[in-house]
């Protein structure tokens, strides 16, 4: 018989870790995102530090648009098991369908921004710094603001996988609280727009820093929870086939 959950490990390792990692190095290293240039500085200001790490962003930049689709093949594999409590619970798959198009529309997230990113170190010796930091802002307030594409998946998850009726659930229940707290906390980028400087700015303590520290730490235990769900799943799958056989 056929495993059902064959390539599950495979895609939360690819768009879990590998991508975590990557992720770091290309946009944040390489893109000069740890942290973003501040919304306090001048147009004039702005475009000095793009004319200067413009290679590297776009050598990052190119990378990461090469590398986003991986959150969708991670997203895949949490739906994956999120799938397997659903039917275990004699239940709907509403919450594994709205993950599944979350993380699906979250790849817009990290491509549209990069893109932009992208555009802005093409060329920028020849460009207006007002256009500059036109589209450095607009890039900024597109990849904070749209976390509601998210936190749809990171809710869903967390209500969905916390059914589950096993006595050792399939994923730890603080797990699934993470991924739902972190998912909430997204809400204080909704305040980044309104200011330039201090903890709720796009390079503040909390809207930058801590955000994201919590989001990679949620991407990251998420993902070996699911490595190790897969990796249970398919051992009970072969049980089960081998005592019909």
């Amino acid at each position: 018989m056929n495993n059902p959950y064959r390539y599950v490990r495979a895609s939360a390792w690819a768009g879990g870790p590998f991508m975590l990692a990557a992720t770091v190095l290309f946009w944040g290293v390489l893109g000069h995102n740890i942290p973003p240039y501040s919304a306090g500085l001048s147009a004039d200001e702005v475009a000095q530090k793009i004319i200067a790490n413009a290679t590297e962003v776009r050598i990052g930049m190119a990378i990461m648009m090469l590398l986003a689709i991986l959150y969708f093949v991670w997203g895949v594999a949490v739906a994956k098991v999120m799938e397997v409590v659903e039917r275990e619970n004699k239940d709907n798959n509403v919450l594994s369908t709205m993950a599944y198009f979350s993380w699906a529309l979250t790849v817009m997230i990290f491509i549209m921004p990069c893109s932009m990113w992208l555009t802005i170190s093409y060329r920028p010796e020849v460009m207006e710094p007002q256009t500059l930091m036109l589209l450095y802002d607009w890039s900024w307030i597109l990849f904070d603001t749209s976390y509601s594409l998210t936190t749809l998946g990171m809710v869903a998850m967390g209500v969905c996988l916390m059914s589950d009726r096993r006595e050792k659930p399939l994923v730890p229940r603080w797990v699934c609280w993470v991924s739902i707290a972190d998912g909430v906390a997204f809400l204080l980028l909704s305040l980044m727009p309104f200011v330039y400087e201090g903890p709720l700015s796009r390079s503040g303590s909390l809207n930058y820093y801590a955000q994201f520290s919590v989001f990679f730490f949620y991407w990251l235990v998420v993902s070996i929870a699911i490595v190790r769900a897969s990796g249970r799943l398919v051992r009970e799958h072969r049980e089960s086939s081998s005592i019909r056989t």
